[in-house]
């Protein structure tokens, strides 16, 4: 196996660190999936089975890198699959916003590495200097690759564009202090509630005028926890209860540039967050409904 990429310019440099920085943020580990046209960073469940990932992010290799060859096991499995701690990554990565190239190869040192070689401008002379950092790796074999697809999932209830991640990370947080559970409802009118329960007090938050990418009601609500608004249909608005932390920490993605955030609910079962960068990068993280 072999794989070796240059990035040259600075945008892809800067977005690739806020890439890494915030698939750190949500897990101690991942996978990274090199393939002949995409880069994948791909977080699952911590457990000791195997899991469908909850965090798939693919990068477009053509966009950021410059160069970029790579040589898998054979014809047939032309992917390298390695396990990566993904802290270690981001801290090397710190200094890519100010470098100007980063080579990124697989190497055998004491163990398989996956090795960064960071050129920086000197801040006394005209010369540059190289910071190179190991990064050591788990290749992982061959029979475990099916744990690593993109998960499959039931077709969603309703998708909407969120509003702006800021703004949505500074709601939850505050919630947070209060509860660790938020129900995420949506609505196929372009509303978006946000909501907790104590034993003290109820908040929401509502968005509207949202634009709703697809509905496929009408909902059925055979329960009583869903509330609407007066002149509300209850049949175009569905609704699941996630972890608050889960998703606040999507949320931290607002670092990243992007064009647009979807959210996805399959009723009471399961949230799919998908972000969308100019690059044409795809961050997607799948929160699991708690059910009572």
């Amino acid at each position: 196996m072999k794989f070796r990429g240059v990035m040259i310019d600075a945008g892809p440099m800067r977005e690739f660190t806020n890439i890494v920085t915030i698939i750190s943020k949500l897990s101690k580990e991942c996978v990274l999936r090199l393939s002949d046209d995409k880069l994948y960073f791909i977080v699952s469940e911590d457990n000791s089975g195997p899991a469908p990932p909850v965090l798939w992010c693919e990068i477009p290799q053509d966009i950021f890198f410059s160069e970029y060859q790579m040589i898998g096991i054979d014809e047939d499995h032309k992917d390298i699959y390695l396990g990566v701690m993904s802290a270690n990554l981001a801290k090397s990565l710190v200094t890519l916003k100010s470098a100007k190239t980063l080579k990124m190869k697989l190497t055998k040192k004491q163990c398989p590495c996956l090795t960064l070689e960071i050129e920086l401008p000197s801040s006394t002379s005209q010369q540059t200097r190289q910071v190179t950092h190991d990064i050591p790796v788990v290749v992982v074999p061959r029979k475990l690759w099916s744990e690593f697809h993109e998960p499959r999932v039931e077709a969603p209830d309703i998708s909407i564009e969120l509003p702006t991640l800021k703004q949505l990370r500074t709601t939850i947080d505050r919630m947070r202090t209060m509860a660790q559970e938020v129900v995420i409802r949506a609505s196929a009118e372009g509303r978006l509630t946000l909501q907790i329960k104590t034993d003290m007090a109820k908040v929401s938050t509502r968005f509207k005028d949202l634009r709703v990418e697809a509905f496929e009601g009408p909902i059925d609500h055979s329960d009583s926890e869903t509330e609407t608004q007066a002149n509300e249909d209850i049949s175009k608005i569905c609704h699941c209860r996630v972890d608050a932390k889960k998703f606040s920490m999507f949320l931290s993605a607002d670092q990243i540039s992007h064009n647009r955030t979807i959210c996805s609910i399959v009723h009471k079962k399961l949230v799919i967050l998908c972000l969308h960068t100019q690059e044409n990068v795809k961050l997607q993280c799948f929160i699991t409904g708690i059910v009572y």
